[in-house]
């Protein structure tokens, strides 16, 4: 590991030696070429002192016409700037006048013998007239945006007459204008065009306003005007994300782009389109697909969201339809997101530094709706006093509790006292009246093994860009210290980029990300113990803690008889006392990922261009985990292996000692691209845009797994295991009957996919009013069978927009910016990267013989193809009101055909199942985003933001038909019924209680029955629990230096199932959810309550269908929509004129708080997002974060 690292480091800093090397070497030619000659042009001259000096010079073409200078600049560069310009300016017949800051303007000594001409620009910042006049006057200000910041590169021009000036890098301009009053023109890229007529002042403050529409579509091949472009597009830009602190790519992603929700934990745009596939979207970085890949604990391939800091990301843009996304071919059908990281822009360098602390409290255990100890003893006696046989033979009663597992709680230890006669009645309730008031247990967890949440990240950014160069860095650092003690995450992200234009036709980009993690944490569950794993482990009234503080166990589940076997065998003890075991069995994670590009760009003519671009990928991770052997999970290990030997003594086959567990994970991937860029206009109307390329991709997965035991963590060794041995059925002495299988021991795996792809794509313009697009695509893959049929199948698209309020007959609709209709047709794909078209083995040892065996675990398919989606778009687009309502509508139909499914298969061949492409899904949906600037004034602000999805998903072929009510109401099947929405929710039709107490069901007549039914047709639909509106609320408000925002997220359309009481039980010696106090006792409280009669161990009516007709039963089913405060921000930036005295150009201070508040539509107290949707119980509660946070601009 430590020369993984130290290689990719040192790999890293000689690409930064190369980066800023081909940087100096460009400029050390041109220093060179200007060395050759001791005559220059004085542009030249000036353009050198605007390097050294930063000054910005107005003047007219023709002054600078012909003339030369022999001064050395760079020689005079410790000089005053005044005394260079006297050089270089007054042999020449010139003078310089000092206007504002570093601002000059040159003009002739005797301005009245000067020529007409026109004015050109200066670096950075020019002005000009067409003619001399004899009565002028300057005009100077600067032009900022609606946010306060300023513009370079605006064209300002006096209405009428050829006479412009443009902005520099700080917004400000010069213009020479005629003396009576006239009109600047302000225009600048993506904003409104703004007027202003000159009054008696010579200076001006300009504010221009955000055109809709005008920003540009970045979808990783190419850039585009919105304008132009016919697919479905949402996109969010980093003047958004600023306003709130987002710590992931989900959080950014979350209620700003409409089609894509982010819930529970997963991404999706526009539903989902598979069952077995890929269902996460795309990502695309820079231009470049990214790999995140990994094995889950299963041994399947997962897609993960990328790591990238939300701070370097300049735009997200998120390709909805075929016509956005079908350049991408096979892997489109889920959706593309596009992310721009940010690049250096012209101007002095810029230094960037934040930083954020937040914290989170620790859970509220209530939100649970776990029974407490009030509610426990009452179950307690609830069992004795209903339980026969301690009326009869109360000693024998007795004796078969005690002998049971773990039965025998503080609550029962009392009642059985009196059962035995070892205590009064009323001596036992006084006892059990103090456990009632007892709810100790979790306190405790809180108390001793948790802390609050909290999280550091510090950023830090460079940029600078220069004619030639522009270099961009950045530093990401990470701690967040969880709620266990011992879970750490740091994780440290390096960012380069640096773009080069080496000359006029040949241009060179390249980067590299790096993420350095170091994560510690508790081991999963079963295997090691964090505090969260022991919340509601033992009951409200026990405790892990005796008076004095010291750490108890808890517990243990252990009978009398298993006790005394342990005894005699000399076993390890079953104790489990939380203090320690939270200290064993941490899991250390190391990992590195890496991320570098090249881009060259030739520019062949001025319509045409060439890019090749590569990318490689690489992620590294190891993870280790020390059993520690006095674990409760190595003690039960050993015991499970424990045998006597000839002697009668005990022997552990497991070598007894700690035990190490390695697991390396290992991408590697590389994209290799060629593409030609084509885009001209014919005869002013007729706009062409097009490209084609090539795209080669490899893609490689490893995991390397090994145990060992007996390790010595001080020498590194460790003892051998006997395989062939212990993969046998082996009973231990403490009675359990296991396995070990050698892939427990060590295993290998390994996953490469292979693409190799021709594109194209052409878009047609006219008249700037009518747009038409078409892509096309061809993916070879060894993902794919052999068949031709399927391996040369194309993926394509079409759209079509027109720009309608540009027609004649709207100009006249002053209240109208602009309307624009879009329409798309066409086709992706979608790969499955679990499954094949060759048959897959599985090999390993025989448990018998020892020699190499093999499974087949998937058959052949040549015939296998990539699942398709066709999707048909329309939308509309619009500004009113000079961009104060904006937004567009889309609706889509998408089907998705030739599933990756299972169906039923002969036997004969040696299989029951295959998954073959067989099933298909539709998706239909409406969106709509809305934007309003509410209040626009010079200190006030106030705009609105709509975000609102609908998505319908229908089922429409599937080779299943379940045979069991339990395949639909519990889902072990993972399939849904054909017509029904993917993910749904089935349910018995509930009929109350009858007068014993047990819940009744309609049966197929639409009968009342207490009886068994185990034929699926008396289960029906219930709903989805996949939200079918989702959606935000966006507010910003600014009032002078401070600014608010909030945002609410909603999901809607949803259903599930509420936590309820057990009803059937053995007995009350573990936690059981509240509510059971509610349960029948009596007849007649069948027509009170729904929670039937709780069936102890000693019932004769205890089974296990009354539980399910009423866990399962309609009655259950509640809505699962919510609204939820997702954050809340306030901002203050500090005023200019203090920032200017220590040289800060700008520096904010930012509070907020996340999750504040929901609220639920189900009338239980249940957050959607903190719970089995499916009926299983709830999770631990999201929790509010509290952060303040900071950033500094130099």
């Amino acid at each position: 590991m430590r020369i993984c690292i130290r290689q990719s480091l040192c790999g890293f800093l000689y690409l930064c030696v190369l980066l800023l090397g081909s940087s100096r070497t460009v400029a050390q030619q041109k220093q060179t070429a200007g060395k050759r000659s001791s005559t220059i042009t004085v542009k030249e001259a000036l353009d050198k002192v605007t390097a050294l000096y930063g000054t910005t010079f107005m003047y007219e073409g023709v002054l600078l016409k012909n003339k030369t200078t022999t001064v050395n600049v760079e020689a005079m560069k410790d000089k005053p700037v005044e005394d260079v310009l006297k050089s270089i300016l007054y042999p020449g017949e010139l003078l310089f006048l000092y206007v504002d800051k570093n601002h000059y303007t040159i003009v002739a000594r005797q301005k009245k013998d000067m020529p007409a001409s026109n004015l050109v620009p200066s670096s950075p910042a020019a002005s000009g007239v067409s003619t001399v006049e004899t009565d002028i006057r300057t005009v100077n200000g600067t032009v900022k945006d609606q946010s306060g910041s300023a513009l370079p590169g605006v064209t300002i021009q006096l209405e009428g007459q050829k006479k412009w000036a443009i902005t520099d890098n700080n917004g400000y301009f010069i213009i020479t204008v005629p003396a009576e009053t006239g009109t600047l023109l302000f225009s600048y890229s993506g904003m409104e065009v703004k007027k202003m007529t000159l009054g008696k002042s010579n200076t001006l403050q300009v504010v221009m306003e955000n055109k809709v529409l005008s920003e540009v579509v970045v979808t990783g091949y190419q850039t585009l005007s919105k304008e132009r472009a016919t697919g479905a597009f949402s996109t969010v830009k980093a003047a958004d994300l600023e306003k709130r602190r987002i710590s992931s790519l989900s959080q950014v992603l979350e209620g700003t782009l409409p089609g894509v929700v982010s819930y529970k934990g997963s991404i999706n745009v526009r539903g989902t389109s598979t069952f077995n596939a890929t269902s996460a979207p795309l990502y695309v970085i820079d231009g470049f697909p990214v790999e995140n890949t990994a094995f889950d604990d299963n041994g399947y391939l997962r897609d993960y969201v990328p790591n990238i800091n939300p701070e370097d990301i300049e735009n997200i843009t998120v390709l909805k339809d075929a016509a956005a996304a079908s350049i991408y071919g096979a892997r489109a059908a889920n959706g593309v997101i596009v992310i721009t990281t940010k690049k250096a822009k012209s101007g002095p360098a810029r230094v960037t530094f934040s930083g954020d602390f937040s914290l989170t409290p620790k859970y509220d255990l209530s939100y649970l709706n776990k029974a407490d100890a009030n509610e426990m003893v009452d179950l307690t006696y609830d069992y004795f006093d209903n339980d026969p046989a301690f009326k009869t033979a109360p000693l024998t009663e007795a004796a078969r509790i005690r002998s049971g597992a773990g039965l025998v709680t503080p609550a029962m230890e009392y009642l059985l006292q009196v059962a035995e006669g070892k205590m009064t009645r009323a001596d036992a309730d006084a006892k059990l009246n103090v456990l009632r008031h007892q709810n100790i247990y979790n306190q405790q967890i809180l108390d001793h093994l948790m802390r609050v949440k909290s999280n550091q990240q510090y950023n830090l950014s460079v940029a600078k860009a220069t004619a030639g160069n522009a270099f961009n860095f950045s530093a990401t650092f990470i701690n967040q210290q969880g709620y266990d003690k011992k879970d750490v995450n740091k994780s440290l992200g390096l960012n380069l980029s640096n773009a080069l234009t080496i000359n006029k036709w040949l241009t060179a980009t390249t980067g590299v990300y790096l993420n350095y993690g170091d994560v510690t944490r508790p081991g999963a569950s079963g295997q090691g113990m964090s505090a969260s794993d022991m919340i509601n482990a033992a009951l409200p009234f026990e405790s892990i803690y005796d008076d004095q503080g010291n750490a108890l166990p808890i517990r243990n589940r252990q009978t009398p008889d298993d006790k005394a076997l342990y005894e005699k065998y000399k076993l390890f003890s079953y104790d489990k006392i939380p203090e320690q075991e939270l200290n064993m069995n941490l899991i250390y994670t190391r990992s590195l990922k890496t991320r570098a590009y090249a881009k060259v760009n030739a520019k062949i003519t001025s319509w045409l261009n060439y890019d090749v671009m590569f990318q490689y990928e690489k992620n590294s991770g190891k993870t280790e985990q020390l059993m520690d052997a006095a674990s409760f999970y190595m003690r039960d290990k050993f015991n499970t292996f424990s045998a006597l030997d000839t002697k009668g003594n005990t022997v552990y086959k497991l070598p007894v000692g700690n035990s190490l567990r390695n697991t390396s994970d290992y991408l590697r991937a590389y994209t290799f691209r060629n593409q030609l860029n084509f885009s001209k206009t014919f005869n002013e109307q007729h706009e062409v845009v097009a490209i084609a390329g090539s795209e080669t991709r490899e893609v490689k997965n490893n995991r390397d797994y090994m145990a060992m035991f007996g390790y010595d963590p001080l020498t590194m060794n460790y003892m051998p295991v006997n395989a062939l041995e212990l993969s046998n059925r082996f009973t231990g002495l403490n009675r359990k009957t296991t396995s070990l299988s050698p892939s427990e021991l060590a295993y290998l795996q390994e996953v490469t996919n292979r693409y190799f792809s021709f594109y194209g794509n052409a878009a047609y313009t006219y008249n700037n009013k009518y747009m038409l697009n078409g892509s096309i695509r061809y993916d070879l893959s060894n993902l794919f069978g052999t068949n031709p049929t399927y391996q040369y199948r194309p993926l394509w698209s079409a759209g079509a927009s027109w720009i309608m309020s540009r027609e004649q007959f709207m100009e006249d609709i002053s209240w109208l910016d602009i309307l624009k209709l879009r329409a798309s047709y066409g086709i992706n794909g979608n790969v499955a990267k679990n499954a094949g078209p060759f048959m897959v083995a599985s090999y390993g040892l025989s448990t018998l013989t020892g020699n190499t065996t093999g499974g087949i675990s998937n058959p052949p398919n040549p015939n296998l193809r990539w699942e398709k989606t066709t999707t048909t778009n329309v939308g509309v687009d619009f500004s009113i009101l000079k961009s104060r309502l904006s937004g567009s509508v889309d609706a889509y139909h998408k089907l998705s055909n030739d599933l990756l499914s299972s169906v039923t298969i002969n036997p004969a061949l040696g299989f029951t199942n295959a998954y073959v492409n067989n099933g298909a899904m539709l998706n239909t949906g409406i969106e709509l985003m809305l934007k309003g600037q509410v209040i626009r004034q010079r200190d006030f602000d106030w705009s609105v933001t709509v975000n609102s999805s609908f998505n319908k998903n229908k089922v429409t072929r599937v080779d299943y038909s379940p045979k069991t009510t339990g395949e639909l109401v519990n889902n072990v099947s993972g399939y849904f019924l054909q017509g029904d929405p993917y993910k749904s929710l089935y349910s018995f039709d509930f009929g109350g209680l009858n007068s014993k107490g047990d819940p009744q069901i309609y049966n197929q007549k639409g009968e009342l029955t207490d009886k068994l039914i185990s034929t699926p047709d008396v289960v029906h639909y219930s709903g989805t629990y996949v939200p079918k509106f989702s959606g935000a609320l966006i507010n910003d408000f600014r009032y002078k230096q401070f600014q608010f925002s909030f945002l609410f997220v909603y999901n809607a359309g949803h259903v599930m199932r509420m936590d309820v009481p057990y009803i059937t039980s053995g007995f009350a010696n573990i936690v059981m959810p509240a509510g059971n106090n509610n349960a029948w006792k009596k007849p007649g409280d069948e027509l009170f309550t729904n929670v039937p009669r709780i069936a102890w161990d000693y019932d004769k009516n205890n089974n296990n269908y009354r539980n399910s007709y009423y866990q399962y039963g309609s009655q259950n089913i509640v809505s699962a929509s919510y609204i939820k405060a997702r954050n809340l921000a306030v901002s203050y930036s500090l005023p200019k004129s203090w920032l200017q005295r220590v040289k800060i150009a700008d520096a904010r201070i930012r509070l907020q708080a996340d999750n504040l508040f929901y609220i639920g539509f189900n009338g239980q107290g249940i957050d959607p997002e903190a719970t089995s949707l499916m009926g299983t119980g709830r999770t631990l509660p999201i929790m509010p974060t509290y952060n303040l946070g900071f950033n500094i601009s130099l």
